[in-house]
């Protein structure tokens, strides 16, 4: 995958996308498929499945496997750390988790397309907007 192209997906937005009602973000999610620019990343994948009922993996499962997974490094942990340090000198605090995706974000020179907040905070992540 070309990483300049690529776009990690957070579990805000596959969260939308597996209620399956027909709206902007389905749509875009749906593109980004069919364009195979879609990367995962551990964190992501643990989000998702925690919130799992009954055999709901099974038809997850098969999608997650098929996209680029993006391993986590030491480099991100380091990277999530000192970003959650600066925020939290500026009096921002958001997730260690959402520190940790970005980090792998940037360091692959993936967009990320996300539904959630925290992300407008690290300045820069570049971020996939519909």
């Amino acid at each position: 995958m070309d990483n300049i192209t690529g776009i990690l997906i957070d579990s805000s937005v596959w969260i939308s996308y597996f209620k399956q009602n027909e709206n902007i973000v389905t749509g875009h999610v749906n593109l980004l498929l069919d364009e195979d620019r879609v990367a995962l990343c551990g964190m992501v994948e643990l989000e998702i499945l925690q919130g799992l009922r009954g055999k709901e993996h099974t038809k997850i499962e098969d999608l997650f496997l098929a996209l680029h997974f993006i391993e986590a490094t030491q480099q991100d942990f380091i990277a999530a750390g000192l970003m959650l340090n600066q925020l939290r000198g500026k009096g921002v605090t958001i997730s260690s988790s959402d520190c940790l995706i970005a980090a792998q974000c940037l360091r692959c020179n993936l967009q990320i397309f996300t539904l959630d907040s925290d992300f407008k905070h690290i300045h820069t992540l570049k971020k996939y907007t519909i």
